[in-house]
């Protein structure tokens, strides 16, 4: 009997053994604090069977079942780490944070996902921590504070920017990969492009022709939405205001559950519109004006994606929807000023995407993605009688434009081979329809075939030539070579350089489009020759020791050279018998810029980020072939200084920015061809943000105040009346000083 006993416990202990619950913890790699609410992936080794879960208040989470797995752990702010666990037994995994550009893994212009410094190209991240240390609401926010940037600021057509000199007609701006459609006055309007969902911004600076063709001559900017990997459901909601009459909120869901995984988001943004007062009394009368020259606007905005996914192959859907709804308000009517014709202006984009990606063998991946994107953007101008207060619809025109992209890539990304490939074909076209179109309706296409070789000479140095095969159905597109080359000089110091010829065939709205309303009377021209031309990148860079290290450092220097041919300029024309000079599209023959950037960064985890950046372009536009020489080019200088600190004992971040932008020059091509210099003053912007999480880091305030320096506007100098953009003598860049707040809310489970 007491045999027996002893038999069954020893029997109880052992299956109370195997039934045991083992966790793991995960923690802070410095100060091993635990890490709430972080996302865990178990995953068995011999199948597919994937288990997600959330870490609780105290960073634990428990092992599925008692065997060997493995698992990925991710966090906002830190890197994911993948480890394998043995069974029987607690784990504790130790997460590093993502505080250093360098350990983003990127996709633009790379073939498969790698490191920023691992990729031959320059590429600069600005990461979903960098945003919310900035308040960021919009992609026109975040790229203010970019050195060699410069932005633009349109009552109609929103905000645009130019990169080293070059217009955004030469920037390709993507969201995952996709072209954005929709280029209003040759530019696509930033702050249509919200960052409620996004997960990091690359950013690329030198020419990308020859993987993404036309528009990429000065780079690309690629918008990366965020993607749930681990999670069973996420919620999240937010809301923002400025007490300039902003008021913003979204939301959204996402789950994860074996291969599939979905996410739903949208949100809803206003602005009441701003004036700084310098027109708002008519002095006669006494009667307050109805314009301003921010307009008022709303947008709404809807994301979905699905995906179906397994260790070999991965299927993705995506839509996205945006709605834009903004008021443009006339001047009163004499004699009685009791009348006025406003104009409201509808944009509406749709974009839908699936991307499949599938491994071919051990090293080859095939690669293709499908696109279809709409946008229109409607005008309406209504007579309103201010007394009888009726509306009546005076005008009325329609502009829609249908793109649809077809891209298919096959290749190979092995760090142990000498020599990888990667090839493809790329399919656009793009047409469309309006009373406002040439013959009310215009299309374009553009075919081409691509291919590019990275062939590693040592482990030091690669080499990646490349060239693209294109067919434009309007125009003789010329081979377009680059090269790419990346030298690690030394452990911690790298070079860069780039060569490609760059090509940009005109857009159906520079061709065939005009755009009149009572701001912009804009012609276009069918004549126009594509722009083409050579353009050089150089970077150099030195690291300091990052591993697991608590100081880290980084100084770049930046070179660029682009020598470009029949650049597209809106230039000043008169017609007979009309008052006011309309603008059209014209080529200048000879367009170059050149320039130069110095960036330090330092981090001091987790109390301190410090990043200095100075930065300088010069350009110079003519109609002859002359060498130009350097004093005959403009240049305009640029100082970014970004600082935030970690006041642990508080639990507060505080973060700095400030921008000074130098002056800037525009070339204003008035009806007798010749070139003048238009001058944008100087001024300096600053914005400060206080961030302090609650609830284990489920709720998140932020506050602080942004243009603390009050700007509103800058005084234009030269250029006659201003260009199509601007109107008398001063341009708008700000509406003044004003304080916001910020509250988000994240549920994981």
């Amino acid at each position: 009997m007491i045999r027996c006993t002893f038999i069954f416990l020893l029997s109880f202990i052992a299956f109370k053994g195997l039934c045991q619950d083992h966790t793991i913890t995960v923690v802070d790699f410095k100060s091993n604090e635990t890490i709430p609410f972080a996302h865990v992936c178990f995953e068995e080794i011999d199948s597919d069977s994937k288990y997600y879960m959330v870490t609780n208040k105290d960073g634990v989470a428990n092992i599925p079942g008692n065997r060997e797995m493995i698992v990925a752990v991710s966090y906002v702010g830190y890197k994911a780490q993948i480890d394998t666990i043995q069974s029987g037994k607690n784990h504790i995994i130790k997460l590093y944070p993502k505080v250093f550009d360098i350990d983003q893994v990127v996709v633009t212009a790379n073939f498969t996902p790698q490191k920023a410094d691992k990729s031959i190209y320059n590429v600069k991240v600005i990461d979903r921590r960098e945003i919310e240390l900035k308040a960021a609401t919009n992609l026109s926010d975040i790229m203010a504070n970019v050195v060699n940037v410069k932005l633009n600021h349109d009552p109609a057509l929103g905000t645009s920017l130019r990169l080293k000199g070059l217009s955004g007609n030469n920037v390709k701006i993507l969201v995952d990969g996709v072209p954005v459609i929709g280029r209003v006055g040759g530019n696509i309007d930033l702050s249509q492009l919200n960052l409620y969902n996004i997960d990091h911004i690359e950013m690329v600076e030198g020419p990308l022709s020859v993987i993404y063709g036309s528009n990429a001559l000065a780079g690309a900017i690629n918008i990366i939405t965020k993607e749930n990997e681990y999670s069973r459901f996420t919620a999240r909601a937010n809301a923002y205001y400025e007490t300039v009459g902003t008021y913003n909120i979204d939301g959204g869901i996402s789950s994860r559950k074996g291969k599939h995984s979905f996410s739903l988001s949208g949100g809803r943004n206003f602005f009441g519109g701003f004036s700084d007062g310098s027109n708002v009394v008519n002095n006669y009368f006494n009667i307050e004006e109805r314009y301003s020259e921010w307009k008022p606007k709303e947008q709404y905005n809807a994301d979905f994606y699905y995906t179906l996914s397994n260790k070999r192959n991965k299927i993705k859907y995506q839509a996205s929807y945006m709605r834009e709804r903004l008021q443009s308000k006339g001047s009163l009517q004499p004699p009685q000023y009791s009348t006025a014709f406003d104009d409201w202006f509808y944009s509406t984009r749709i974009s839908n995407r699936i991307e499949y990606t599938q491994k071919l063998g051990l090293e080859y991946t095939l690669n293709m993605l499908g696109s279809y994107s709409y946008y229109q953007r409607r005008n309406a101008t209504y007579f309103n009688d201010l007394e009888q207060l009726n509306s009546t619809l005076s005008e009325e025109d329609t502009t829609k434009f249908n793109s649809f992209i077809y891209r298919v890539l096959i290749g190979n990304s092995n760090p142990d081979k000498r020599l990888n490939f990667i090839s493809g074909i790329d399919l656009n076209y793009e047409f469309a329809t309006g009373e406002k179109i040439l013959d009310n309706e215009q299309q374009i296409g553009d075919y081409a075939f691509f291919t590019s070789l990275m062939f590693k000479a040592t482990n030091k140095l690669s080499v990646q030539p490349g060239v693209r095969f294109a067919y434009n159905t309007q125009y003789n597109v010329p081979l377009v070579p680059s090269i790419n080359v990346k030298w690690d000089l030394l452990s911690r110091i790298t070079m860069r350089a780039s060569y490609a010829r760059g090509y940009r065939a005109p857009s159906l709205k520079e061709l065939y489009i005009y755009f009149v309303d009572i701001n912009h009377n804009i012609q276009p021209n069918e004549n126009l020759k594509a722009e083409n031309g050579n353009n050089y990148d150089f970077a150099l860079r030195f690291n300091t020791e990052k591993d697991k290290k608590l100081h880290y450092s980084h100084l770049e220097l930046g070179l660029f050279y682009n020598d470009m041919r029949n650049i597209i300029y809106l230039a000043k024309r008169q017609l007979p018998d009309t008052k006011d000079p309309i603008y059209q599209y014209i080529n200048i023959l000879n367009y170059n810029t050149l320039g130069g950037q110095l960036s330090f960064q330092y981090n001091y985890y987790p109390y301190m980020n410090f990043g200095l950046s100075i930065g300088e372009t010069g350009t110079y536009s003519s109609f002859d072939n002359k060498k130009q020489k350097l004093d005959d080019y403009k240049f305009s200088p640029d100082l970014n200084v970004s600082v935030s600190n970690n006041i642990q004992k508080l639990k507060l971040t505080v973060s700095l920015n400030y921008k000074y932008t130098g002056k800037s020059y525009l070339y204003d091509v008035n009806e007798d061809d010749d070139i003048n210099i238009t001058t944008l003053d100087d001024y300096h912007n600053m914005d400060l943000t206080l961030i302090r999480k609650f609830y284990h880091n489920r709720l998140t305030v932020s506050a602080g105040v942004k243009n603390i320096f009050n700007n509103t506007s800058i005084d234009v100098i030269g250029g006659g009346t201003g260009t199509a953009h601007t109107s008398g003598d001063s341009s708008p860049i700000g509406y003044g000083r004003f304080y916001f707040t910020r509250l988000s809310y994240n549920i994981f489970k």
